[in-house]
C-alpha cells in the first residue's frame, strides 16, 4: 500500500472505493484482523511524546487521514494524500458494508447508554444490521470485558474512548479478534446517538468541521491548540528534508 510518511507516521494514501474493496477482500479469504486509525493532528502529536503510543499508532494495518490538517500537512512535505477520510463516515461506510453482507457490529466506548443509544440508531437507519452488542467504556477497559466482546464474535468493532485510549485499547486486545475489522471511532458513538450534533453540511464540504466543533465546544480549545503545532512541526520537517 502506498503510504505517505508524516512526522514518522505513515499515513495510508488510499481512496474510500480502494478501502471498501480492502474490506471486502479481507471477508472473502480471511487472513487475519485489521486494525484502522483515523489520525488526526492531535493523535500524530500525540506519539511525538509517547513511543508506546507511536507503537500502539504504527502497528495499525491502515492509518487514515482524519480531516484537513493532516491533507494540508502532506502537501507542505510534497506528497499530497489522495483523500480525507474522517472517522464518522468510515463508521457509517462499514455500517452499510456490514448491514448488506449480513456482518455483525459491536459498539465499545463513550459513556454509559450512549453505545447502546447508538446501536439503537444505527438499527433504524440501517434496518436488518446485526448488532452483535454493545458496552460503554467507563466500566472497565482490561481483558475481561475484551475477552466478553470477543466472545460475540464481530465482525467490526467500533471502539469510542478517544485518543490514546481507543489504539492502546486495539493494539493490546487485537489478537483475541482473529478476523474482525477494529477500528478507533472517537467521539462518533456521541453524534449516533443524538448527543452532538454533527457540522452541517457547509462546514463539512469546505473543510472547516473543525472551527465548527471549536464554535459549539468551545472546551475543545486547548485541543484545537494541537493544530497549529502539528503544523509548524511539519513545516520544519520540510525544511530540514
Amino acid at each position: 500500500m502506498d503510504e505517505i510518511e508524516i512526522l514518522d507516521i505513515p499515513i495510508s494514501n488510499i481512496n474510500k472505493a480502494e478501502l471498501l474493496k480492502d474490506i471486502d477482500d479481507h471477508f472473502q479469504t480471511p487472513g487475519g484482523n485489521l486494525f484502522f486509525v483515523t489520525a488526526n493532528p492531535e493523535i500524530i502529536m500525540l506519539t511525538k511524546s509517547s513511543n508506546s503510543y507511536k507503537e500502539a499508532i504504527t502497528s495499525a494495518d491502515y492509518v487514515l487521514a482524519d480531516g484537513i490538517g493532516v491533507l494540508i500537512a502532506s502537501k507542505i512535505l510534497g506528497a499530497p494524500l489522495r483523500e480525507k477520510l474522517p472517522g464518522y463516515e468510515l463508521m457509517h461506510d462499514f455500517l452499510a458494508y456490514a448491514n448488506r453482507h449480513g456482518k455483525t457490529v459491536y459498539f465499545f466506548g463513550a459513556k454509559p447508554g450512549v453505545a447502546e443509544q447508538a446501536a439503537k440508531n444505527a438499527k433504524v437507519e440501517y434496518r436488518g444490521l446485526k448488532v452483535a452488542g454493545f458496552m460503554d467504556g467507563y466500566t472497565n477497559k482490561g481483558p475481561l470485558v475484551a475477552n466478553e466482546i470477543a466472545v460475540t464474535e464481530p465482525d467490526f468493532v467500533f471502539v469510542a474512548m478517544g485518543a490514546p485510549l481507543q489504539e492502546r485499547w486495539i493494539a493490546k486486545y487485537k489478537d483475541l479478534f482473529p478476523t474482525s475489522v477494529l477500528v478507533g471511532v472517537g467521539g462518533s458513538f456521541d453524534v449516533l446517538s443524538g448527543n452532538v450534533k454533527r457540522a452541517p453540511k457547509f462546514w463539512t464540504n469546505n473543510n472547516l468541521e473543525w472551527f465548527y466543533r471549536l464554535i459549539t465546544q468551545p472546551t475543545r480549545a486547548k485541543r484545537m491548540l494541537k493544530i497549529p503545532q502539528f503544523l509548524m512541526h511539519v513545516v520544519k520537517e520540510r525544511f530540514s528534508r
